[in-house]
């Protein structure tokens, strides 16, 4: 009756989070080293720097800026692909809650009214995930991260609601 996706649990959750975390450390990082090599390039030498004896400040300048827009590029291809596949997952809760739904149409009494609660919060978690969604934007940088932190743990909160209600449901 009810498809046999496996959601991802809390742990492997955290684990992806950890690991996309740990990209964009990796990231900033070479972002704040090549800052450094600009910064230490910008003061006064004893003698000058000729172009054949080394890289340029205008070198340097143009690889930080070149590093930056290659960021901010892969940054906005993460931003859609995340919002692709949360929009994915979003239609299959959809498709889950409408099954669940038809379920609860066939039980009775306290069991019926009882489902009809379960199915409406796990209607109000699909929308806080749509809503948070619709706030992602175009955002950068750590309001990126920070959005992105909202919609996975709303989601995590989701997959909880689903999974109560389907072990209730499953309750003889």
């Amino acid at each position: 009756m009810l498809p046999s996706r496996r959601l991802l649990d809390g742990s492997e959750m955290k684990v992806i989070k950890m690991k996309r975390g740990m990209f964009v450390k990796g990231l900033l990082t070479i972002l704040l080293m090549a800052a450094l090599v600009a910064v230490t390039g910008c003061g006064e030498k004893e003698k000058p720097q000729g172009k054949a004896e080394g890289v340029s400040r205008e070198d340097v300048k143009q690889e930080t800026k070149e590093a930056y827009e290659a960021t901010k590029a892969y940054t906005q291809e993460q931003v859609q692909a995340f919002r692709q596949a949360t929009e994915t997952k979003l239609g299959e809760y959809d498709k889950k809650i409408d099954q669940l739904q038809e379920s609860a149409e066939k039980l009775g009494g306290d069991a019926k009214v009882k489902a009809g609660q379960q199915l409406a919060a796990l209607r109000q978690k699909r929308d806080a995930v749509s809503e948070k969604m619709k706030e992602l934007g175009d955002s950068g940088g750590s309001a990126w991260d920070q959005f992105k932190s909202g919609i996975d743990d709303a989601m995590e909160d989701l997959a909880g609601a689903y999974n109560d209600a389907v072990a209730e449901f499953s309750k003889p």
